[in-house]
């Protein structure tokens, strides 16, 4: 039985009508890759993602351009598949030696050549790449940066549908969300706010807001991040802050100084963590709790 990685949604109906009176021509704007189904994947799949993109088959292949993806597809189990990753992706160590260059600039030659059947990035890629990848028959699954917990829960549950299915991506979504609600629950800061390595303030529509506020109260009330004193509404207990600033910066501050001065603990946490939400984004709350 042919099987089809990817198919635009419009044409579902008519590529698997087709498919059953015996005529096997793609539509022009389609894009196939064959191979043999079995009876597993025939109860699981096709999938439709939140996009609109079908997975028919639990892909063999995929490369990766996104190292928050790459952490979840090692976290999942499916390491196993990755051909490729980008040049920022290291962790795990040793994937694999492939690299393909980045979201902002992949390397479409090297992933055309090694061919994976689904590529995962969290940054658009260029009307020109799309075209080419999909011409190459490789299907692009782009994942959204999350700005809440259940958005963080949906990265897996996109990753795990792709290749086991909606009741995997349902099953892993939950799973992440519970571990990390579970992390969050031995500490209890109070109220916070959380300083960015711009030395801006979170606010609290923000994916470091929605993280932190698992185990406290955002008193940056600011849409995005915000440079004003008149958005933050109080001052707070936890003054919580980018490693890759110091004391100083938030002391010498004109907008966080004040907070210092008036009692507010300071504590440093890895900022990466939220650039690569994973399961080490768990982390966050270990170096929290050590300053309590």
């Amino acid at each position: 039985m042919k099987k089809f990685a990817r198919i635009i949604p419009a044409l579902l109906a008519a590529s698997m009508l087709a498919g059953c009176s015996g005529d096997n021509s793609p539509a022009p704007s389609e894009i196939i890759i064959t191979g043999v189904t079995s009876d597993a994947e025939n109860a699981v799949f096709p999938v439709k993602l939140a996009d609109g993109t079908m997975i028919d088959h639990a892909p063999e292949s995929a490369a990766s351009l996104s190292p928050a993806a790459t952490e979840i597809l090692a976290e999942l189990g499916y390491s196993d598949r990755l051909t490729a990753v980008c040049r920022y992706c290291d962790f795990p160590e040793g994937l694999t030696s492939q690299t393909a260059g980045s979201s902002e600039n992949p390397d479409i030659d090297k992933l055309t050549e090694l061919h994976p059947e689904v590529l995962f990035t969290t940054s658009p890629l260029a009307e020109r790449e799309v075209y080419a990848l999909q011409t190459a028959g490789i299907t692009i699954v782009e994942l959204s940066a999350p700005k809440s917990i259940e958005d963080y829960g949906g990265l897996y549950g996109t990753i795990a549908a792709v290749f086991s299915g909606e009741e995997a991506g349902k099953a892993a979504s939950g799973k992440a969300v519970s571990d990390l609600e579970s992390a969050a629950s031995s500490v209890e800061m109070g109220t916070f706010i959380y300083v960015t390595p711009k030395l801006t303030a979170a606010g609290a529509d923000t994916f470091e807001s929605a993280v932190l506020s698992l185990c406290g109260s955002n008193l940056c009330a600011a849409s995005g991040y915000s440079e004003s004193a008149d958005d933050i509404t109080g001052t707070p207990e936890y003054i919580v802050a980018a490693d890759s600033l110091t004391e100083s910066d938030i002391a010498g501050s004109e907008l966080f100084g004040g907070f210092v001065s008036d009692g507010a603990k300071v504590v440093f946490v890895p900022a990466q963590r939220f650039e690569r939400p994973s399961g080490r984004l768990a982390e966050i709350f270990t170096y929290i709790g050590e300053t309590e």
